[in-house]
């Protein structure tokens, strides 16, 4: 199995850097001199050996113009092979040719036969010839040059040599070795002074760097004594007296800050103190406006049932009474009109003025549908009394059904079809409940705030502006009552409305959180409904939204305070 071993990341510190920055400068500055050597031995030896070429063939020139002059090629051959001779010790002569005055070689020192004469033009002879200066052509590994050869005016042929550079490649060579050797002196002599420098320089910063970082970890009181007599000693004296400034900064700022961290937390306990304080006064407020506003309901709707109740009650005492008077007034019609058949002609248009045959049937059905609306007129007094006991403030046994049934008595007005919406209707689905110890007028204004909420939840299809389809013609409201293991009262009040959204489901019981549009609510009434189930019975008030398909709400109180 490879393991791969993380890169060390080794700290390129201050010393390293000067030591690095110096051998090169100095390194650097060894290859450039070097290499200005290099370039001056070049252009020196190059010059050097331009002038040998020239003083050679001059002399070859002077020493052969007049054997070609006269056509004696034997002697301007024997010239060349001699300048073989003498130049071979040195090894620095690597090429000699004599040319005619056609470009062929007449004689080549450098040829295994002394003595040559080539069939075709050689194409540096021709270019020798026809040049009249002086013709230097430097090769990678010679020098070659050629002049022509002139008597007079006349042109008697040419001579080409060429000079090896191999002297050179020895001295360049020499002299690159030379500048190795001093750039390897040079580095190893600036590595030694860069280090000495570096650490005349650095070791104070190492002492201030440290320093540093143990302020920075809150040893506030760290001084540095240096006796270099520079900078160095200024920058630490600027140090000490900074670090005294900063200690003395820091403990003040220590005592300033434990004395506002003190007076923050007074503050903030104070401040939590005034908003608990101001939360308790604003659901008190809220709850005694509730009451008040309640209270007063309960004892004008007490008050109009206690009005009601006296005319009701006369006339529904005296409907049967009067329809007995009827009657027998009627039997005595009967009577008169079975002995008197005949009655006077005046009698006969009365009679058929009134219609009496309509008039006897008719009367008996009206007295029938007064004793109908007495009895519903008291029906609904008798629930406006029962709604009426939201200002009582005892706790008292009371039949839920009945408190919820008079609570849609009231609100039979909003349950009703009208020309923009299909009636609301009511499924309920009592179960046996035993009567419950409770706080009912407090229970009544719970559900009559739910079965309101129910009611705007499906008018609010109307308000959106979304006409109503064949399913929403089917507006419900359901009412559920159980009793559970535990002895609890269950109370289910739901409907199909388009629910709640699920992003303010967590806020519908804050106090003035609404959706209603401004005028439609306050905000106040599942708040309120929520303390009444909760602080006064000690019950549970939740909610299950789903939208598009409805909300139910569940209130659950013990059967007993």
């Amino acid at each position: 199995m490879l393991k791969f071993i993380a890169p060390v990341h080794r700290e390129k510190t201050l010393a390293n850097k000067l030591t690095i920055t110096v051998s090169c400068l100095v390194v650097g500055a060894v290859f450039i001199v070097s290499g200005f050597a290099l370039l001056r031995e070049r252009v020196n030896f190059h010059k050097e050996l331009e002038k040998q070429a020239e003083l050679i063939l001059n002399t070859l020139s002077v020493a052969s113009s007049d054997a070609l002059y006269f056509d004696q090629f034997d002697d301007a051959s024997a010239i060349i092979n001699n300048l073989q001779v003498g130049f071979q010790s040195e090894n620095f002569l690597c090429m000699a040719r004599l040319y005619q005055t056609d470009g062929r070689i007449l004689a080549d020192a450098f040829a295994e036969e002394q003595q040559v004469i080539s069939l075709e033009p050689d194409s540096f002879g021709e270019e020798i010839l026809s040049s009249t200066q002086l013709i230097l052509d430097w090769q990678q590994e010679q020098l070659v040059a050629g002049k022509a050869v002139w008597v007079g005016d006349e042109l008697v042929g040419a001579i080409g040599i060429g000079l090896s550079t191999q002297p050179l490649q020895d001295k360049l060579r020499e002299t690159l070795l030379e500048g190795l050797l001093a750039a390897f002196i040079a580095a190893i002599s600036s590595i030694l002074l860069a280090r000495l420098l570096s650490r005349s320089i650095t070791k104070p910063l190492q002492e201030l760097t440290t320093a540093t970082k143990q302020i920075s970890a809150g040893q506030w009181n760290q001084t540095i004594t240096l006796q270099t007599n520079d900078e160095l000693t200024t920058l630490a004296n600027a140090f000490n007296h900074m670090s005294r400034k900063l200690h003395g900064v820091v403990e003040s700022l220590q005592q300033q800050t434990g004395e506002l961290e003190q007076s923050k937390q007074l503050a903030q306990h104070k401040a939590e103190e005034l908003e608990q304080t101001l939360q308790e006064l604003q659901k008190t407020q809220e709850k005694l406006i509730q009451q008040e506003k309640m209270s007063s309901l309960g004892q004008l709707v007490a008050g109009v049932a206690h009005e009601m109740n006296n005319p009701v009650t006369f006339i529904k005492g005296n409907v049967l009474p009067a329809q007995d008077y009827i009657e027998s007034l009627l039997a005595l019609i009967s009577l008169y009109e079975k002995h008197y058949p005949d009655p006077p002609r005046e009698v006969l248009i009365e009679r058929e003025a009134i219609d009496l045959p309509f008039l006897k049937k008719d009367v008996i059905k009206l007295l029938f549908s007064m004793r109908i609306g007495a009895e519903r007129i008291a029906g609904i007094v008798k629930s406006l009394r029962t709604f009426s006991r939201l200002d009582e403030a005892n706790c008292k046994a009371v039949d839920l059904h009945e408190c919820i049934d008079s609570t849609l008595l009231i609100l039979e007005h909003r349950l009703k079809a009208n020309g923009d919406r299909p009636a609301v209707k009511v499924i309920k689905e009592y179960g046996p409940l035993p009567p419950v110890k409770c706080f009912s007028g407090q229970l009544n204004q719970v559900f009559m705030n739910l079965l309101a909420n129910a009611i705007d939840a499906l008018e609010e299809k109307i308000t959106k502006g979304t006409p109503p389809t064949e399913k929403d013609a089917n507006w419900q409201i359901s009412i559920q009552t159980t009793l559970t293991p535990d002895n609890q009262v269950l109370i289910q009040i739901g409907d199909n409305a388009d629910g709640i959204p699920i992003d303010v489901q967590s806020r519908i019981f804050d106090p003035f959180y609404t959706t209603k549009p401004i005028g439609k609510g306050n905000g106040l009434g599942l708040a309120i409904s929520y303390q009444i189930v909760t602080d006064l019975h000690g019950g549970k008030l939740t909610c299950q939204s789903i939208p598009g398909q409805g909300t139910t709400f569940y209130i659950a109180i013990p059967i007993s305070q």
